[in-house]
């Protein structure tokens, strides 16, 4: 019988930490599948194998009536299930809580060999558009926050090479995005405006590390990079929550990540990298303190002694350098695909 998960909360910190033992059973075949041509044989995402993944959650098909993304549950899930919530304290004093809640994979090509960084914008925005369906169903069933994220390369967590992305529900709100509102709410309170809108004003007025500008969206690395070619792709309009984002932005990010994606694997030679949706918790959307938006982390560097001891991130490069690159990079990405 497969263990529970649970979350247990550290007393030093009172962080959350999900205890799931399942996950150590995740096929670590990344290194393996890397390379091979669509349609491998063994890819439990290719098509013909279906019957192999958990129960279609949602799926768009294309004009020949083949699907182009499915969303299934995934096999070995982080939160899993309906229940209480509730938490309870040990004898001795330790809290913990049944892991529930809800874990999918965003399946985001019957191609196995397709990748964010390669396809079109429409790729893209389908792959958008089955973030945003699947977000507003599980805020609908009571989670107190929704995870967006993709992992890209096996040094960003990845264990199957077949292009997809994971969407969490979580029955709690970790420590650090309350932190995260804490801060934007107390600059609301102490200036009244947002703090989210006042960052990326600052931005555009500084310039230098400002790497795409869009109608609706702003692709820049933060004053503050916690590691080399943070990057952050945000709105130019006023919204805390990203399952609220309509038609229109959905079109304008899917160009917009494209670009940034297709120019750090130009610049960096395909990088592993963690992207995640940052956007309010359940409950807190319509609040005018926050902003959501998409951060991108390549994994280029590594937290040692002094990062762990301290909790200060140290970042080798300056967002200054590095934006200019990306936007040099971008640029002659874009140059290629105009055939310039």
């Amino acid at each position: 019988m497969a263990a529970m998960t649970e979350l247990r909360q550290d007393p030093s910190t009172r962080n959350w930490v999900v205890i799931a033992p399942e996950r150590g059973r995740r096929p670590d075949v990344f290194r393996a599948q890397r390379g091979r041509l669509p349609g491998d044989a063994a890819c439990p995402f290719c098509p013909g194998r279906e019957a192999e993944t958990p129960g279609e959650l949602w799926r768009l098909d294309g004009p020949d009536g083949n699907w182009r993304v499915r969303v299934v549950p995934n096999k070995f899930a982080l939160l899993a299930g309906d229940g209480s919530a509730r938490r309870h304290v040990s004898p001795e004093g330790f809290v913990a809580m049944p892991g529930v809640g809800w874990h999918e994979v965003v399946i985001e090509s019957s191609d196995h060999g397709a990748d964010l960084a390669r396809a079109d914008d429409a790729a893209v925005r389908n792959v958008l558009e089955a973030y945003r369906a699947r977000y507003r169903e599980l805020r609908a069933g009571g989670s107190a926050l929704v995870i967006v994220f993709r992992n890209h390369g096996p040094g960003a967590g990845t264990s199957l090479a077949h292009p997809h992305s994971q969407i969490v529900a979580s029955p709690v709100v970790p420590v650090q995005i309350r932190q995260r509102f804490d801060v934007a709410m107390q600059h609301y309170d102490d200036l009244g405006t947002c703090l989210y809108v006042d960052i990326l004003g600052r931005e555009l007025s500084d310039g230098r590390r400002v790497v795409l500008e869009g109608a609706r969206f702003v692709a820049f690395q933060p004053f503050a990079s916690a590691s080399p070619f943070e990057t952050w792709i945000m709105p130019r309009f006023h919204q805390p929550s990203f399952g609220d984002a309509d038609d229109d932005a959905l079109n304008d990010l899917a160009s917009i990540l494209r670009s940034v994606l297709s120019g750090l694997s130009r610049e960096l030679g395909d990088p592993d990298y963690n992207y995640v949706i940052q956007s309010a918790p359940v409950g807190d959307e319509g609040r005018e303190y926050f902003v959501w938006h998409l951060r991108i982390v390549p994994r280029l560097s590594t937290a040692a002694g002094f990062e762990l001891g301290s909790g200060m991130l140290v970042n080798p490069s300056r967002p200054e350098d590095t934006a200019a690159a990306l936007r040099r990079a971008i640029d002659q990405d874009e140059g290629m695909r105009r055939g310039g």
